[in-house]
């Protein structure tokens, strides 16, 4: 992997810096009501500097979330990671992401749609890359003692965990009865149903 040069420096910071801007308008205004030109405004930069590195306000809101989920959930991922079985580490994991989910419910209808969007350009799984590593790396060392099968690679293993896991969080979008914890606890238990060994 090549050393980020200074200008790869000073893109993240814009990013970061844009992104943390778009959250803090959406989280004062309600995300439907912000606009792109909003958040150039508020973060002192030219409107095709914003473009430049989101090309949609939902590119914005996920490259928050993203950044936030990544935060709020990286004390938890150490319990996780010690648990014994692949099943509690990916139990603790979907518990913890539906309470996230829950507290940041509206954003997450914009979120789902923006993913959807990106799958035809190659980029579905851009910004997802620490939990689908998460996900790999559990899914690895699980095959590596016999808990689940080893004919398919981790990594294609990781990515149906995780379209599961975005279906589940569509499939609480559209029934506000439905508990996103249930249907987590469900996605996970069709994962492992799958990815037993035969």
């Amino acid at each position: 992997m090549a050393t980020p040069t200074r200008n790869d420096r000073r893109r993240a910071r814009t990013r970061e810096h844009l992104a943390a801007v778009a959250r803090a308008l959406f989280e004062r205004h309600g995300y439907e009501a912000v606009t792109m030109e909003q958040i150039a405004a508020e973060a002192d930069v030219a409107r095709g500097t914003l473009y430049n590195h989101f090309a949609l306000k939902e590119a914005v809101l996920a490259h928050a979330l993203h950044a936030q989920l990544a935060h709020d959930l990286e004390p938890l991922l150490h319990k996780v990671v010690a648990r014994r079985s692949l099943r509690t580490q990916l139990a603790g994991v979907m518990e913890a992401s539906a309470r996230w989910w829950e507290a940041h419910r509206s954003y997450a209808a914009p979120y789902i749609r923006h993913r959807f969007q990106m799958l035809g350009d190659g980029n579905a799984g851009q910004g997802d890359s620490e939990m689908l590593t998460l996900y790999e790396t559990l899914i690895e060392q699980a095959q590596s003692q016999g808990e689940i099968r080893n004919d398919i690679p981790a990594a294609l293993l990781s990515s149906h965990l995780h379209f599961l896991y975005l279906g589940a969080l569509l499939r609480w979008l559209e029934d506000r009865r439905i508990k996103l914890t249930d249907e987590l606890t469900g996605a996970l238990a069709f994962f492992m149903a799958g990815a037993a060994v035969r």
